[in-house]
């Protein structure tokens, strides 16, 4: 069947004109609900482990190195709740970062699915075996023990693995370039709405219910979202069965197409691993993950242990630089899709600023922020401008793969975000080994340590990172 030929049943082009949002909107909007969910699921842990491990007793060795407790309505301090599990800093940091170790070798099977058989069951499938292992986490916290729970959270990251290739894939699909930006810097901020719904909910959870109500209830959502994902979206405009038919002319005229090139050449996987544009990318992406994923997975703990501030604070104030981050990403986003729109050659240059703009200034503000002493506001103010500066990275390296090669964006993305996430394992072991004593001191050495890596890495990104499509985009077949 050719190009642009309507092959929708007759229900879909009925259906179709009771429909009026555009489905790439749609596709946009349920592509970010899915990376939310995915994020609820895989953070629930990390604010309901404070509330499962036995309350730290500190020493007066250490006491000078955190906070005073809060005090209550009577002015006596509060005594922190814990729970009934001995699990030592370090167990903490395997327990954490065990997730990681599935979504590193998730990536590219998911991408390479993505690109052959379409985005969507991919994206499905993934997103349902992690909601499973959520469900029956309690169960394994309760009766199986940490091992346990480190073997079903490294089983969890590789079904959620499956979630920005594919959306990165759906992205490929269905947006033309002038609107990429905004778009894909709105799906792909769901990372931070779904820290923002995590931290915040579970904080209100862990006030009035048991910790068991956190993996429920996020489970609840994500199974909300498969059942509509499933209705609603499809890998690619030729495959919707009611899109409008002023949305396919429109975007067979700004894309050139309307679905996958299913003949398409293997993926080029040397001319890949040659390209300096896609090793400056990868280093970026690690400068961006390793700040990310140390606020990402810590930043409770933190607040917790150092601050030692109530549950429910500790989750509402460790969703807030997560809010700031996501206007921040549509922010930056608008204003990249405004100057390429304007002038599409300005494309390498403003994912290079975005990119700038999300690492050094970034890492100077977490520093800050420990060095400002015991004032919950302004500490809170610094990481939230460090996290809204970070969101420059969704106007920057987040939508280089798509620029680089919209015919291979699934692996590409795949590559670079797997191999990024390996700090998702090393950040926290790492966290949790520095902070032996969870002390403000050790929580220096950690900020110092995430501003040199969001440095370091992003340097030659500034000097070969590109928004060109590459020439192995089109490789020719034997």
């Amino acid at each position: 069947m050719s190009e642009g030929e309507d092959n929708r049943p007759a229900w879909g082009k009925k259906l179709s004109n009771y429909v009026p949002v555009p489905q790439r909107f749609i596709v946009a909007a349920m592509g970010f609900l899915s990376i939310i969910n995915n994020y609820t699921l895989r953070n629930s842990i990390n604010v309901t482990i404070t509330r499962l491990v036995i309350a730290r007793n500190y020493t007066n060795e250490t006491t000078s190195g955190v906070c005073p407790k809060e005090e209550d309505d009577s002015g006596q301090s509060t005594e922190a709740l814990g729970g009934e599990y001995d699990w030592s800093q370090e167990m903490q940091g395997y327990i954490i970062g065990s997730f990681y170790i599935g979504y590193i070798l998730g990536h590219v099977p998911a991408g390479l699915l993505s690109e052959r058989y379409g985005a969507k069951w991919v994206l499905v499938g993934g997103m349902a075996a992690s909601t499973i292992i959520t469900l029956i986490t309690p169960l394994s916290i309760d009766h199986l023990g940490p091992i346990a729970l480190i073997i079903l959270r490294t089983i969890q990251g590789f079904g959620s693995g499956a979630s920005y290739p594919s959306c990165s894939a759906l992205l490929a699909q269905w947006v033309p370039v002038h609107e990429r930006s905004l778009l894909g810097a709105f799906m792909m901020g769901g990372g931070q709405m779904g820290t923002v719904v995590s931290n915040s909910i579970s904080g209100a959870l862990l006030r009035y219910t048991t910790w068991r109500w956190v993996f429920y209830t996020f489970t609840i959502m994500a199974a909300l979202w498969i059942f509509f994902f499933i209705i609603m979206c499809f890998s690619d405009p030729e495959s919707h069965p009611y899109i409008r038919d002023k949305e396919k002319d429109y975007l067979m005229l700004h894309m050139g197409r309307l679905g996958r090139n299913h003949n398409q050449p293997p993926f080029p996987w040397v001319a890949v691993f040659k390209s300096k544009e896609i090793w400056s990318l990868i280093g970026a992406q690690i400068a961006h993950d390793w700040g990310f994923y140390v606020m990402l997975t810590y930043f409770p703990k933190f607040l917790n242990d150092v601050l030692q501030l109530k549950i429910m604070k500790t989750g509402f104030y460790s969703s807030i630089p997560f809010l700031v981050f996501w206007f921040a990403s549509l922010g930056f986003g608008a204003i990249a899709s405004w100057v390429i729109k304007k002038n599409i050659n300005h494309a390498t240059m403003i994912r290079k600023i975005m990119t700038f703009i999300g690492a050094t200034p970034s890492g100077i503000f977490m520093v800050i922020a420990v060095y400002v002493g015991c004032n919950t506001i302004i500490i809170i103010f610094c990481f939230s401008v460090s996290m809204g500066l970070m969101g420059g990275f969704y106007a920057g390296i987040k939508l280089s793969a798509n620029d680089l090669a919209p015919n291979y964006a699934a692996t590409i993305m795949a590559i670079v975000n797997g191999i990024g996430s390996i700090t998702g394992v090393l950040a926290p072991y790492s966290t949790g080994w520095i902070t032996g004593d969870t002390t403000m001191k050790e929580w220096r050495a950690v900020f110092w340590l995430a501003l040199l890596i969001l440095t370091l890495p992003t340097i030659p990104f500034c000097i070969w990172g590109s928004a060109e499509i590459q020439d192995w985009n089109e490789p020719k077949r034997d």
